[in-house]
C-alpha cells in the first residue's frame, strides 16, 4: 500500500514540475569548428527571456544541457581613458584602405580605436604587427569594425579588438568594396577599460500626448514584451535653441486597504540641451512599456524627428563542436540560474569569439498563448482546466501525506 501511495506521490509531483515548460525553442547553426562560440542575443529574441536568463538552456542532440556564460558589452562612460597613436599612412586602394600605426612605446595592447566621421557603413578589416614596417605578421582576420563610443553627432569611436600584442608598428587593412572609404581623424586605444560594445535597435510603437495644462510633453514607449533598453537616442527638429529636462518613468500598481491605483515610478532624469548631444545612457531599464515626459514651462513643445531605444549586445557563449546539433530553448521561469564551470574559462571579450547563429524561434506546442477564433482551445487545453488538475493533485497530495503520517503514528503506538 505505501508502494502505491510513493508511486501515486511521485507521479502527481513529476506531473505539477511538468506542467511549466519551455514556450520557445531555436536552433544553433553556423558551427564549423570546435570552439568557444558567442551566440548573439538580437532584442527580438530577448523578448521572450528574463531579465537575467535563467529560463535558457541550451541541449545537444542527446538532450544533454550545454554550459553557457554570458557575456554583455559595456557602456563607455568617459573618453578620459583615449590614448592617441600617431598614424604613420593612411592609403585608399581599389578594393581597401590601408593604416599603419606608430605604437612608439610598444604598450601591450588588445584593442585600436579610430575616431571617425559618423557613418553607418558595416566595414570589415584585418591587422597585422610589425617591429620593422617589412616583415609583417598576421594578428587577427577578418572582423567587424564595431561602435564603440559616440562623443557627438558628427563623429565616433570604432574599434577593432584583437589578442594582446606590443608590435611598434600595426597595419590595417579595411575592406572597401561596397562602400566609400572612412575619414579617420585619429587613432589609439582605451587604456583603463573595454571600449563599449555594438548597440541593438529595440523595436517599438509611439505615441505623443501634449498636456496643457501640466505644460508637458508625453511620450508613450510600448514594446511586444519586456526589453531592457540601455539607451535613448533624440534628434529635434526645432526650435534650434532648446533646454528642457525629462525623464524616464513607468506606471506601478500601488496596493491600499481596499483598493489599488497607480502610480508613477520615476526611473530616470535628464536634459535635452541643443547644444549637448541627445543620447542618454540609463542604468539597464527593463519594462515593456515606458513613458518620457519633456518639461516645456511656457516654451512650445519640441518637435521630435526621431527617437530611437538601444540595447547593448548580449551573447550566450558556450563549447560547442562542428559535428553537433544545438537546439536553444526559453520561457521556462521556474529553472533557477545554472552554475557552470565553464564561467572560470570565458574572460576575453565577445568580440574575439567566432559567432554561431540562431534559427528561426519557434513556438513550442501546448503553451497557453492566445490564439485567434480559427485556433480557439478546447477546454482541456485551457489555463482553468490546468488549475483544476493543479488543484486537484494538490488536494490528493495532501490527502495521501495525512494518511501516511497516521500509519507512521499507529506503528509508533
Amino acid at each position: 500500500m505505501k508502494k502505491i501511495r510513493f508511486s501515486v506521490i511521485f507521479t502527481l509531483c513529476t506531473f505539477l514540475l511538468a506542467a511549466q515548460k519551455f514556450t520557445h525553442q531555436a536552433a544553433v547553426v553556423k558551427v564549423n569548428k570546435d570552439s568557444l562560440y558567442k551566440i548573439a542575443v538580437s532584442p527580438e529574441l530577448r523578448q521572450n527571456m528574463t531579465k537575467d536568463f535563467h529560463d535558457v538552456r541550451i541541449y545537444d542532440s542527446k538532450q544533454n544541457e550545454i554550459p553557457y556564460v554570458v557575456l554583455s558589452e559595456p557602456l563607455l562612460k568617459s573618453k578620459s581613458d583615449f590614448v592617441a597613436y600617431e598614424i604613420l599612412s593612411q592609403k585608399h586602394f581599389n578594393s581597401y584602405s590601408e593604416i599603419i600605426i606608430y605604437n612608439a612605446r610598444q604598450d601591450k595592447i588588445g584593442n585600436i580605436a579610430f575616431n571617425i566621421n559618423n557613418s553607418d557603413a558595416y566595414k570589415y578589416c584585418s591587422i597585422e604587427g610589425s617591429d620593422d614596417l617589412n616583415q609583417w605578421y598576421s594578428v587577427s582576420e577578418l572582423q567587424e569594425l564595431s561602435l564603440a563610443y559616440n562623443e557627438t553627432y558628427t563623429n565616433q569611436y570604432k574599434c577593432i579588438y584583437f589578442p594582446a600584442n606590443n608590435y611598434r608598428y600595426f597595419r590595417l587593412s579595411v575592406d572597401d568594396w561596397f562602400a566609400q572609404p572612412l575619414k579617420i581623424n585619429s587613432a589609439g586605444y582605451f587604456k583603463n577599460s573595454v571600449i563599449a560594445g555594438k548597440l541593438n535597435e529595440v523595436a517599438f510603437s509611439k505615441s505623443i500626448t501634449e498636456v496643457e495644462k501640466n505644460k508637458t510633453t508625453i511620450l508613450k514607449l510600448s514594446f511586444k514584451g519586456e526589453q531592457t533598453i540601455h539607451r535613448l537616442d533624440f534628434k529635434i527638429a526645432s526650435p534650434r535653441l532648446f533646454m528642457r529636462h525629462a525623464r524616464v518613468y513607468a506606471i506601478r500598481e500601488q496596493k491600499l486597504k481596499h483598493k489599488s491605483e497607480q502610480i508613477q515610478e520615476t526611473l530616470y532624469e535628464f536634459d535635452l540641451k541643443s547644444d549637448e548631444a541627445l543620447w542618454f545612457d540609463l542604468p539597464e531599464i527593463t519594462e515593456k512599456e515606458l513613458f518620457v515626459e519633456i518639461q516645456n514651462k511656457d516654451n512650445p513643445p519640441l518637435q521630435i524627428e526621431s527617437l530611437s531605444c538601444k540595447q547593448l549586445a548580449s551573447y550566450f557563449v558556450a563549447d560547442l563542436r562542428h559535428n553537433e546539433s544545438y537546439m536553444l530553448k526559453c520561457g521556462n521561469k521556474t529553472l533557477k540560474l545554472p552554475e557552470y564551470d565553464l564561467v572560470n574559462f570565458v574572460s576575453q571579450s565577445p568580440q574575439l569569439l567566432p559567432e554561431a547563429s540562431i534559427g528561426e524561434l519557434k513556438l513550442l506546442p501546448d503553451q497557453n498563448i492566445s490564439l485567434s477564433p480559427a485556433q480557439e482551445k478546447s477546454f482541456l487545453e485551457t489555463p482553468p482546466f490546468l488549475w483544476m488538475c493543479l488543484s486537484i493533485g494538490g488536494l490528493i497530495i495532501i490527502l495521501f501525506s495525512r494518511s501516511l503520517l497516521k500509519d507512521m503514528g499507529k506503528k509508533e503506538q
